[in-house]
Order: C-alpha cells, then sequence, then structure tokens
C-alpha cells in the first residue's frame, strides 16, 4: 500500500500496483515494480552484467575515496555512482566473456582542478612509494596549497589503500607505506584536491609496480 503525502499528485512511498514511490537524497522518485523476465539474456546484456560485476569488484572497497573525489563531477548522484558510470563506459577493455580492467584509462578523481607536472613513481626501501610531481601551482586553478591523493590497487588480494593528506602540491613528493603488500604488482594513481575537497583533478595513471621485498636494499644507478 503506498502512503499519500501531498494529495493525489503527490509524492508517496510504498508500491501501488505496480508502481513503487520511494524518495532518494530528498528526491521523491517513482519507479515500475521489476516483472519476471521469461526470454534469455542477449550477448549484449551479459557482456554489460560482466562489465558490471568487474567494475563492482574493483571499485567497492574504494567507496568512501570516490565519494569524495568524483562529487566534483556527480549531479544527483553519489560520488561512487559517478565513478562506476564513467569506469564503466572507459576502463574496461577485451571481448566477452574476455573482459578486464584497462588500469592506465581507470580515474580515481574527475574534475577540472589541472593536476601537478611530470608524475612519476618510485619504490623506497622498507616498502614504501614515492610519489613525485612537477609544481604548477598558478596554473588555472591550481593552488600550492592543494592536497596531493594516492590511490594504489593490490592486484593480489583486490585491495586498495589510499590517502588523502600525504603532502601539499608545493611538496613535490609524497610517500605511502605500503610494505605489508610487498612483492606484489599495483596499480598507482595520483591526484590532487583543493584545501576545501571542493575541487579534485583528473587523477593520472603513473604505472604499476611490484612492491620490493622485505629487507631488498634498492640500489641507485648512480
Amino acid at each position: 500500500m503506498g502512503k499519500y503525502y501531498n494529495g493525489i499528485n503527490g509524492p508517496f512511498t510504498g508500491k501501488v500496483g505496480r508502481a513503487v514511490g520511494s524518495t532518494w537524497k530528498g528526491i521523491p522518485v517513482l519507479r515500475a515494480a521489476p516483472m519476471k523476465r521469461t526470454k534469455p539474456f542477449s550477448e549484449a546484456e551479459l557482456r554489460q552484467q560482466a562489465k558490471f560485476r568487474i567494475m563492482t569488484r574493483l571499485l567497492k572497497m574504494a567507496t568512501p575515496l570516490l565519494d569524495l573525489t568524483f562529487r566534483q563531477a556527480a549531479v544527483q548522484m553519489s560520488g561512487f555512482n559517478k565513478a562506476f558510470s564513467y569506469n564503466v563506459k572507459n576502463a574496461i577493455t577485451g571481448e566477452y566473456p574476455d573482459l578486464k580492467i584497462d588500469f592506465p584509462m581507470l580515474l580515481m578523481g574527475r574534475g577540472d582542478l589541472p593536476n601537478a607536472g611530470s608524475p612519476l613513481v618510485g619504490c623506497l626501501p622498507a616498502g614504501k612509494l614515492e610519489f613525485s610531481w612537477t609544481d604548477n601551482s598558478g596554473k588555472g586553478k591550481a593552488l600550492s596549497t592543494d592536497k596531493a591523493f594516492v590511490a594504489v590497487y593490490i592486484e593480489d588480494g583486490q585491495k586498495w589503500e589510499y590517502d588523502l593528506n600525504l603532502a601539499l602540491r608545493s611538496d613535490g613528493a609524497c610517500s605511502i607505506d605500503l610494505s605489508e603488500h610487498s612483492g606484489k604488482s599495483v596499480q598507482t594513481y595520483l591526484g590532487f584536491i583543493s584545501t576545501d575537497d571542493k575541487d579534485v583533478t583528473d587523477t593520472v595513471y603513473t604505472g604499476a609496480v611490484i612492491l620490493p621485498e622485505k629487507n631488498t636494499i634498492l640500489l641507485s644507478n648512480s
């Protein structure tokens, strides 16, 4: 039974016939109840379902990050949902059923704040990753006080490690401790967010890295 709040034409919650009323972020939503499907799914539908499963598994552990770093790009949806929508369309490659994530095309943040120049990533002793960049404060809306954030996907374990408060744009470098994942292959991303968390950069893919094993001594090329 539906519950009417504003008369016959007002929003309602609940179910009346096949109409289902609810609210989402304060917005009245009316939808039809799902009908039982009788015909088989087409290959295109199966492909889309597979893409949804792949992207859900990849992004669900980074929901708190994406709700913030995609907030600027999201309109009447959560940041996570915007990230999911963008990456399903742009960051899956291959032919069904052999689909996989296209990590260089994946975005872990989206916005119009300029990213820093010449982003790089490298390994440090004790299982740390160091990210470096060129300070381009003053380019567009870029400020020296913008906060660097990194996102690292550990492929063996399907886990994200990220940090939103590692350094400032003006610092030119930051590091993140991943010693518990030593010896594993990771995918890395760098971005920046304004001090009020309103403006965000598109993240930059900084590459795939194999973390050194514990107690490994890294030798320089000099």
